[in-house]
């Protein structure tokens, strides 16, 4: 929380007055908006704060958004009206950009601890490098995950071709007698299955769309936007795939020549 008269750069108003002209008896605070949902904070609430023992009553005046990616300008879940907090301890919060070596921000952050024992040092960048590795180490997971489950499924794909080997092969039979060629058969299978691959491919986006969504929303609470980019090529990516497949485990039928087929039959 902190207290100023005036919007930061990153912030916009979203619902109430910053800060309504009329006066009022007591504090008055401003919510960000995704606290504010959660919350279901609304203008007028009352919110009381603890704040070293002293309790602070402040009535919610407005509710705003703020632009986290741009931190610099300032990012505060509660901004308060001047004249609630000016007599309470408050601590300056600034971003500093330190060496790139990790030796270096260590002796840097050393330095500085010693030289202002007030004065506390958070190194950013081995948080995010944390953060990043551990979105690595998911990413990894998922991969491995996805790509068992994809050498799964082109294993029955091509079982079930193998079952439904000799109806194929009479089928072709009567195609080639009616005049089809082997690119004719060639061009069916990679249509079927290629239409059986872009359902896969469908059903597979929208689940993982939802998915994302879900993590996003109630996991990580981060705004999400759908990616029709990557879903439209995983659906064209599924489908090729399934069609080569489909194209590769039914060579021998297309090749076949049916005068053999028919005499067996």
């Amino acid at each position: 929380m902190t207290y100023r008269a005036s919007l930061a750069g990153n912030e916009r108003l979203v619902s109430g007055e910053f800060w309504p002209s009329a006066p009022h008896a007591g504090a008055q605070v401003s919510v960000e908006q995704g606290l504010a949902e959660r919350q279901r904070l609304r203008i007028g609430d009352v919110i009381r704060f603890d704040i070293l023992g002293r309790a602070v009553e402040a009535t919610v005046a407005s509710v705003r958004t703020v632009d986290w990616a741009d931190a610099r300008a300032g990012g505060f879940m509660f901004v308060f009206r001047p004249g609630a907090l000016e007599s309470a301890p408050g601590t300056f919060i600034a971003p500093v950009k330190g060496p790139a070596d990790a030796a270096a921000r260590a002796r840097l952050q050393r330095d500085l601890t010693a030289r202002f024992p007030n004065v506390s040092v958070i190194d950013v960048r081995e948080i995010l490098a944390e953060v990043t590795r551990v979105l690595r180490n998911v990413t990894l997971a998922l991969t491995v995950a996805g790509a068992l489950v994809l050498a799964s499924g082109i294993l029955i794909l091509i079982g079930s071709i193998s079952m439904m080997r000799f109806q194929r092969m009479y089928e072709a039979a009567v195609l080639k007698t009616l005049g089809a060629t082997s690119g004719d058969l060639a061009g069916m299978v990679a249509v079927e299955y290629g239409l059986i691959g872009a359902v896969a491919g469908v059903i597979g986006a929208a689940g993982a769309a939802v998915l994302s969504w879900a993590v996003g929303r109630f996991v990580l609470d981060l705004p999400w936007e759908p990616a029709f980019g990557t879903m439209a090529a995983a659906i064209v990516s599924a489908a090729a795939l399934v069609a080569a497949v489909g194209i590769l485990a039914s060579l021998d039928v297309v090749r076949r020549k049916p005068l053999a087929t028919l005499r067996a039959e």
